[in-house]
């Protein structure tokens, strides 16, 4: 399985971080090098960044399109990959879980496998579909998630799904354009095998966050608008996406439960 991280050039702190953690996991890996804003012209923005539920910072939709760059080459390849953002720690087992990830799935493979944690509910299947006994994690269907693009396994079906999506739907940022591709055969690990690290302090792993933030968080984004009537376009847009989020869980209610995904601090080398 390759393993592609996301990084700009310009943070040195968080490559040297992954060259030191990746190695020392024994993982063959590839940075990707990620879209920068400066690469993103007053043009493209304007044609990209207004087609979500609300308007795009150009960091969000530079993170989009490197998440995207990362499906591309999965395509390419024909060759699954675990995508990781250049904060995301890994459990100390994940080599393991990697490969017995890679040859479990003989006629039912999944199009992408979540590994992260990130203080939300998600909902996910009753019932592990899959389950470890020498590894201790079970795999569980994940019907929605609302943020973390920290760390996943993409197979190409899922690069292929979530390439012709972008066809025909606009960016928004990574995690909402990934969890609302319902078509998407989606898992969930459980323990938890990656975090990112401004989640770190949270679960008690560290006491205060180490790396400066680059791709800029959006959960507290205020968006600015250009008229009431863009304004109200945009709600309307967000309305529509709490709609398809109310019905995918009716949808899946009678076999689905939303709740926490549970860590295990001992799986995980921290220093």
């Amino acid at each position: 399985m390759n393993v592609f991280v996301i990084n700009l050039p310009q943070s040195k702190d968080r490559r040297e971080f992954q060259v030191k953690q990746l190695e020392c996991l024994k993982l063959e890996y590839t940075f990707l090098e990620a879209v920068s804003i400066h690469d993103i012209s007053d043009a493209q923005y304007e044609a990209q960044g207004f087609g979500w539920q609300r308007p795009l910072k150009k960091v969000e939709l530079a993170c989009f399109l490197s998440h995207k760059k990362a499906w591309e080459m999965v395509s390419q390849s024909n060759t699954a990959a675990l995508i990781l953002e250049d904060d995301a720690i890994l459990v100390a087992d994940i080599q393991k879980i990697l490969k017995e990830l890679d040859a479990s799935f003989n006629n039912h493979q999944p199009d992408l496998i979540n590994l992260e944690v990130r203080s939300r509910k998600k909902i996910i299947g009753k019932m592990p579909v899959y389950s470890s006994k020498e590894l201790k994690y079970n795999l569980f269907e994940l019907f929605q998630e609302r943020t973390g693009t920290g760390g996943y396994i993409l197979f190409p079906t899922g690069a292929k799904k979530l390439l012709d999506k972008t066809k025909r739907v606009a960016p928004a940022t990574a995690d909402a354009f990934i969890f609302s591709t319902y078509e998407l055969n989606a898992y969930q690990i459980e323990p938890a095998a990656l975090i990112q690290e401004d989640q770190m302090p949270i679960y008690g792993l560290v006491a205060h966050e180490q790396f400066e933030s680059v791709i800029g968080r959006s959960e507290h984004f205020k968006p600015e608008y250009k008229s009431i009537v863009e304004k109200l376009s945009f709600k309307k847009r967000r309305l529509m996406g709490q709609l398809a989020m109310a019905i995918r869980y009716v949808q899946v209610m009678w076999k689905a439960k939303k709740r926490d995904i549970r860590l295990d601090q001992d799986k995980f080398k921290v220093e």
